[in-house]
């Protein structure tokens, strides 16, 4: 049993979806709770009596718990720290195939002797939230200083990552007041039905809800990271709503500055650096983080287009148009790509791997009938019929928008990308053509 299941009673947790507006005032929970785990890797280790000396010794103010306090009574900054002998039945690692995605600077040789670590150090901490930035910095301090000189890797309850003891002085370590929630959080993105989710983990270790959005383009890039990043800074910056169900956005207002300096570095000339969006309760799903949940709220019928919009705006966005004719080379280009037809469909329905997207290039027509020639992201395929969102935002055909739902007839293909997990991609030899002629 760890302090979790108990401090989990003093936050206010939203159990079920809805629709709600989150209301204005304070988002912060007043008493805030994080864990980590120390797990030691071969016959290294510190006890829990040792452990508890050290930090009784270098952080006086924190009451050490040897049991588990009763919630209803508990104030200030609190500790109760550990030792799990058993550790694949107590507390067991993140498994070989997790750690592929979620381990920060792990060796091999150390995902593999995690596996059968026979010894860890749980530690629960909680603090009152005008004292939050002195005690998670002195809680990551503490756990560098034990694992400095061991054999072990330290594991975030939270977000679920688990760190090199390299990784956890440069990611974790604060120098100062001012914490960049982007190295203290991550997010998760998965595909969902014909959609992609996002959700951040880690802002119950800063008292506040963590932020989902639903229903995103599946190839969304990485202005999506920027802006959950931006969001959660934003909320734990001002920790209050002026205006229920509204939170204002801007760059500049930024007050930590390696994340202001970060975000101002990934603009495109046209970026406005600010947006409102609009949030509401979140509903909890499977493996979703153990917390309140602010979704930020899109239109319900296609909120694709809303997303890049807003995403847009406060980014910017590069859409190049290239004109041109289509010559014998450029033709037979395309007649190789349909030849791939019947394989593209075989794999789509099949279900695409984790983190591949396959784009394809239809024409579009404008009402005074220029055609226009654009990348669908397909999200289903049923016969000759694919569905998919628009990504580019069109110059001439003015009754469409990056991110809109369209339908088109797979015969009408002209090029396909098909984006893998490794970063490769496979297609778009007609693109390779065109940047050719235009040198």
């Amino acid at each position: 049993m760890t302090f979790r299941f108990l401090i989990f009673a003093l936050l206010t947790v939203t159990l079920s979806s809805s629709q709600n507006k989150i209301p204005k005032g304070n988002l912060s929970d007043d008493t805030i709770f994080f864990e980590f785990a120390i797990y030691f890797l071969k016959n290294d280790k510190i006890d829990d009596d040792e452990a508890k000396k050290i930090f009784k010794d270098q952080y006086p103010n924190f009451k050490v718990h040897d049991t588990f306090p009763n919630p209803d009574t508990l104030k200030g900054n609190n500790v109760i720290i550990t030792g799990v002998d058993n550790v694949m039945i107590d507390f067991p690692p993140m498994d070989l195939e997790y750690l592929k995605y979620t381990n920060q600077g792990l060796t091999e040789r150390e995902k593999t002797d995690l596996q059968t670590s026979k010894y860890a150090l749980v530690l629960d901490f909680t603090c009152e939230k005008n004292q939050l930035i002195a005690s998670l910095k002195k809680a990551n301090d503490y756990i560098f200083s034990l694992i400095k000189n061991k054999d072990a890797v330290v594991f975030d309850s939270e977000t679920r990552e688990t760190f090199s003891k390299k990784f956890w002085k440069e990611k974790r370590l604060i120098s100062n007041k001012s914490v960049n929630l982007a190295e203290h959080i991550t997010i998760h993105f998965y595909q969902k039905d014909e959609f992609c989710r996002a959700i951040s983990l880690g802002m119950l270790k800063f008292g506040l809800p963590d932020i989902v959005i639903e229903n995103l383009s599946c190839k969304s890039g990485p202005e999506l990271a920027s802006f959950i990043n931006l969001i959660a800074q934003t909320l734990f910056e001002k920790q209050a709503l002026e205006k229920s169900g509204v939170l204002n956005l801007d760059i500049n207002t930024i007050e930590n500055k390696p994340l202001k300096t970060r975000l101002l570095s990934d603009l495109y000339e046209n970026a406005t650096k600010q947006a409102e969006v609009q949030l509401i309760e979140g509903g909890l799903e499977e493996g979703d983080p153990e917390n309140r949940l602010i979704e930020v709220a899109f239109s319900s019928d296609n909120p694709q287009i809303e997303q890049n919009e807003v995403i847009s705006k406060i980014f910017g966005s590069l859409d190049e148009v290239t004109f041109l004719k289509h010559d014998e080379k450029l033709e037979a280009a395309s007649n190789r790509a349909k030849a791939k037809i019947p394989e593209l469909q075989k794999l789509f329905l099949a279900g695409l791997p984790l983190n591949t997207h396959l784009l394809i290039k239809f024409p579009f027509e404008s009402e005074d009938g220029q055609r226009e020639w654009m990348w669908v992201e397909i999200t289903k395929w049923k016969g000759e019929k694919v569905d998919g969102l628009l990504q580019n935002d069109p110059r001439f055909v003015m009754t469409l928008k990056a991110g809109q739902k369209v339908t088109k007839n797979i015969n009408d293909m002209f090029d396909y990308i098909l984006y893998k997990p490794d970063g490769s991609q496979e297609g778009n030899e007609t693109g390779e053509i065109i940047m050719e002629s235009q040198r």
